[in-house]
């Protein structure tokens, strides 16, 4: 729940601040602002400003960061087909129409009725499974529900990991963007300069202020 709302503050965020940049920029420019660029392909704004090696770490924590969420996600999934195969094969469970809650269940019970006789005793009657062939199971060996559960955890986690990413990922979007408007600004900054100055008659100092377009 947590790193869903923070994902969800993120994306916020970014929405009122490049809407913002959007409606403020002239409609009759048509380079994007880097800025933008940046948001959208972090590096790019860079790039194009004159930052190239700070551009390219952008680059690489992009793809670094997208493979990470590449990899764990598929490699959660298939751990998930593994479990619930074996689940099947120990357990003889049928998988159809099974939620999350059912295999972290199985893992905790031996039995449908060791797990169901548990909730009765607590008067947790709004948990039990019904007694029927499509919710029922019985492991082995507890040595085997163990192995499915230390699988089922390991899934789950690989999982967690990803939803990190994601929040990584928006997060690499919102710092190259700020980035750019930081080094933007710096080059705007570097197109005037004062000058300080004596004039050969009457050694009158003063400063002389110049601007590059």
């Amino acid at each position: 729940m947590f790193c869903a709302n923070q994902n969800k503050t993120f994306i916020v965020i970014f929405f009122l601040f490049f809407s913002g940049k959007l409606i403020c920029q002239p409609v009759n420019e048509k380079a994007i602002d880097p800025i933008i660029k940046s948001f959208l392909v972090p590096g790019w704004g860079q790039s194009e400003l004159g930052y190239k090696e700070r551009s390219k770490m952008y680059n690489y924590i992009e793809i670094g960061i997208l493979l990470s969420m590449f990899s764990s996600t598929k490699y959660s999934n298939e751990i998930k087909r593994n479990y619930i195969a074996y689940a099947a094969e120990h357990a003889g469970v049928i998988s159809d129409g099974k939620d999350r809650e059912f295999w972290v269940d199985i893992g905790n019970y031996n039995t449908l009725n060791e797990y169901n006789s548990e909730h009765l005793r607590n008067r947790d009657t709004g948990e039990l499974y019904p007694q029927t062939v499509e919710w029922r199971w019985s492991w082995d060996n507890s040595e085997n529900r163990k192995y499915f559960e230390s699988k089922r955890i390991q899934s789950d986690k690989l999982k967690l990991f990803s939803t990190f990413t994601f929040g990584a990922l928006f997060l690499n979007h919102f710092i190259s963007s700020i980035d750019a408007l930081y080094l933007k600004r710096l080059s705007a900054s570097n197109n005037f300069t004062i000058k300080p100055y004596i004039g050969n008659n009457d050694m009158i100092i003063g400063y002389k202020v110049e601007f590059s377009l």
